[in-house]
């Protein structure tokens, strides 16, 4: 294809699996320091895109900012690759999912969040830094990731199910209500979509796929619908034994997970699965803090293209990359996405 396409256009292909000019591609990271307040993520994002000009820019929140407004406490980053940890989870119970209220970023429809609030504004900052050239994908993590976070983590929550399934479920009834209107106001603020992550929970590590449909597919499907607006929704299926076969029909743009990892399917294995996507990675994100795996990095690259037989696919990693990731290294990944698929 002679002709350059611009990111939407080329996005929009890539998803219809047309023939593009190049691969479309994407990285996200976390700043940790950074990300502390609204004008701290949005310089942050807003360099990171300039300096690596994405196809898309998927706006990586606050480490905790899907928990903090219900309570969960955690230590402040003691560097900037120093994770903040989880100190006091909000439920230590399945009775306190009961007492869980409905949240609002705009403070209208529910208790104001004020951490809400701030990267609600982040998503409008940013799109009015960027314009409209610049796809813009806003993290919102599924209802039942977030109920294991605010319960400790997955193995917290699956013993919250264990002991009192129905307080579960109203639990994740509030927590589906505010991120649905959540999503929604992301829209609304300017994203083409959200991205979707599901963290340690639609894993069959820690939970069956019985428990999944019942505790995860219905809430996801919620806030998904409430995203509906976006063309550009992203669904991220996290961690190893993934269930990316079973959440494939999930009505999103784009899917990513880590291909790379043995129990996994692969990416070109996922094609007639997840037919109308754009399927994203092909990349292990566990090369790129390391300089010395650049030739395997730029190897996993060619194996990825020639694996998807011309097919376009977005080149990414199989999560978010470490913050001590060097710019070279990233450089590389992104000029790779420069040659033509096929």
């Amino acid at each position: 294809m002679a002709r350059r396409l611009g990111k939407r256009d080329r996005l929009a292909r890539t998803v219809a699996g047309k023939t593009v000019d190049r691969l479309p591609v994407s990285l996200w990271r976390h700043f940790l320091i950074e990300e502390r307040s609204r004008d701290g993520l949005v310089a942050a994002m807003r360099q990171w895109q300039k300096t690596y000009d994405w196809d898309f820019l998927k706006i990586n929140p606050r480490y905790s900012y899907h928990t903090e407004d219900w309570g969960n406490q955690y230590t402040c980053p003691a560097g900037e690759h120093v994770q903040p940890e989880l100190v006091h989870p909000c439920v230590g119970s399945a009775d306190a999912f009961r007492h869980l209220d409905r949240l609002d970023a705009a403070g209208k429809d529910g208790r104001q969040a004020p951490v809400l609030a701030d990267h609600l504004g982040a998503v409008a900052d940013l799109r009015k830094a960027l314009g409209d050239r610049v796809p813009l994908v806003m993290t919102v993590f599924t209802p039942m990731s977030i109920a294991a976070e605010l319960a400790g983590g997955p193995q917290d929550l699956a013993g919250l199910i264990a002991e009192d399934p129905t307080m579960v479920h109203v639990g994740l009834r509030t927590i589906t209500d505010t991120f649905a209107a959540f999503a929604a106001q992301c829209i609304e603020a300017g994203a083409d979509g959200i991205f979707l992550a599901t963290t340690h929970v639609a894993t069959l590590a820690n939970f069956t796929l019985d428990e999944y449909q019942e505790f995860g597919r219905p809430y996801d499907l919620e806030v998904l619908k409430a995203a509906g607006g976006g063309p550009l929704n992203l669904l991220h299926v996290c961690k190893t034994r993934a269930m990316v076969r079973e959440l494939a029909d999930y009505p999103a743009a784009m899917l990513n997970w880590d291909s790379t990892d043995p129990t996994n399917p692969p990416l070109a294995q996922m094609v007639p699965t997840a037919r109308g996507k754009a399927l994203v990675g092909g990349v292990d994100r566990a090369l790129l803090p390391d300089p010395a795996r650049r030739g395997e990095m730029l190897q996993q690259v060619r194996a990825a293209r020639e694996s998807m037989g011309g097919r376009p696919f977005v080149l990414g990693s199989t999560c978010t990359i470490g913050t001590t990731s060097p710019p070279d290294m990233v450089a590389a990944l992104r000029a790779a996405a420069e040659e033509t698929p096929a």
